[in-house]
């Protein structure tokens, strides 16, 4: 099934999860994760490139509320984002969620 992307303001200028359902930002050098995905969905799957590197994103959606976290070849990593390096390896990225 493919999902339409729309994208839609709220009143006082915040963007609401529609605009990027896939909540996937580049930011430079960095990957910042924020995803609002339908209650429906349990897990995305994604590979990213990055020059001539391959991030392969798992996003997990949990019924649990201690909030997100994002692990990278088995760390996990401060914040939301990711640091893009181009060292022509695969990466490992996993991205996990409390179900909103």
């Amino acid at each position: 099934m493919r999902h339409a992307v729309q994208g839609q303001r709220t009143a006082d200028g915040l963007d609401q999860c529609i605009d990027v359902p896939l909540g996937l930002r580049l930011e430079t050098d960095k990957l910042r994760f924020d995803p609002c995905l339908p209650a429906e969905w349990n897990t995305f799957k994604l590979h990213y490139r990055y020059r001539e590197t391959i991030y392969h994103i798992t996003v997990l959606q949990w019924r649990d509320n201690s909030g997100a976290s994002v692990i990278v070849d088995g760390v996990e990593q401060s914040g939301k984002t990711i640091s893009l390096v181009d060292d022509r390896q695969e990466h490992t990225v996993e991205v996990r969620i409390a179900l909103r």
